[in-house]
């Protein structure tokens, strides 16, 4: 049968990938965001994070980042893993207004990333879109259409009615949750992954802390009932906070995974995961499927980068056996 050989999560955020003097340049972007109330949060918070503000302070937090997605990489490359499951989230990248799915999979042969010009983006993406996107040609990301087929039909006989896609339409382009994940953490395009899809975003069908660790033990028990002997990494791909960083709820969320008990993720305040802050639910999810795993590294970067407090808790995490095989097959005899 197929087995869940390690977990991973990863925030996504371009700023993870930016270099220090890139991070005013996203506070740009969030001043011209209405959800931010960006003067009005200056009022609130300059006061207390101007020391989180100084380009010294952003080259460390930088570094930082880039030791936690080698650390990611290496751990994936390790693995050797056969597939990926990437729990994200779609931002109207493939799917629009005709249809927001509360989970849904994708179990075609691949799925591509349409070229994203660098004259049609935000001055403070251009430096980073290498971590996300292709810029110039269309490039195709296989993906695992049997083990998706087989997740789908599983999922429907535990109770959740997933959204199933197997064609990309004209004009829409694979997600930067999952493009993220092939172009910094596995880039070898040998790798086909199963794109699983959360609503963190859009209301009205947004699901629930509680049913997100539902679907993610359904999933695993999905993946090893499947009848190839195949190794899989599962990894969220998004969040923590985010756009108004929050570190309480950061704090709050790191906590209740090093507790290692799901009904405290499962009654994580709704309220409180509204936005780009929903992509927590990515992670719930994920952890739902490899609770089997032991939390073996978690690093959290603060990543201010405006006076209204806007940034990503950027946040990135790794669960193994903590034994080989061999041992656990001797501890199972």
């Amino acid at each position: 049968m197929a087995e869940i050989v390690l977990g991973i999560g990863a925030s996504h955020s371009p700023q993870v990938s930016s270099p220090p003097e890139v991070w005013s340049m996203h506070a740009e972007r969030d001043r011209m965001n209405p959800d931010v109330r960006f003067e009005e949060r200056i009022k609130e918070v300059a006061a207390s994070i101007q020391d989180q503000l100084k380009p010294e302070v952003w080259q460390q937090k930088y570094e930082q980042c880039q030791v936690s997605v080698e650390e990611l990489r290496r751990a994936i490359q390790e693995a050797h893993p056969d597939i990926l499951v990437v729990v994200g989230d779609d931002q109207e990248e493939l799917f629009w207004d005709d249809s927001k799915p509360t989970f849904g999979l994708f179990w075609g042969d691949e799925l591509k990333d349409l070229p994203h010009p660098l004259e049609e983006l935000h001055p403070s993406l251009r430096p980073v879109i290498w971590a996300w996107h292709t810029t110039d040609e269309v490039e195709a990301h296989p993906t695992h259409s049997e083990l998706g087929s087989h997740i789908i039909e599983c999922m429907m006989t535990e109770g959740f009615d997933v959204a199933q896609s197997k064609a990309q339409l004209d004009g829409r382009s694979l997600g930067h949750a999952y493009t993220f994940v092939k172009r910094r953490l596995a880039p070898s395009r040998d790798i086909p992954m199963v794109p699983v899809f959360v609503n963190c975003f859009y209301k009205p069908n947004q699901p629930t802390p509680a049913r997100c660790y539902e679907f993610g033990r359904a999933l695993r028990r999905a993946i090893e009932s499947w009848g190839e002997d195949k190794r899989v990494v599962v990894i969220a791909s998004g969040g923590l906070s985010h756009f108004n960083l929050d570190e309480g709820l950061d704090q709050l969320v790191i906590q209740r995974i090093k507790e290692r008990n799901p009904e405290l993720l499962k009654t994580l305040p709704r309220e409180r995961l509204q936005g780009a802050s929903g992509e927590i639910l990515n992670w719930i999810t994920a952890i739902g499927a490899i609770e089997h795993l032991d939390l073996q590294y978690l690093d959290y970067v603060n990543g201010y980068r405006s006076p209204a407090g806007t940034g990503v808790g950027m946040t990135f995490a790794i669960w193994k056996y903590k034994c080989s095989l061999h041992q656990r097959e001797g501890a199972i005899q």
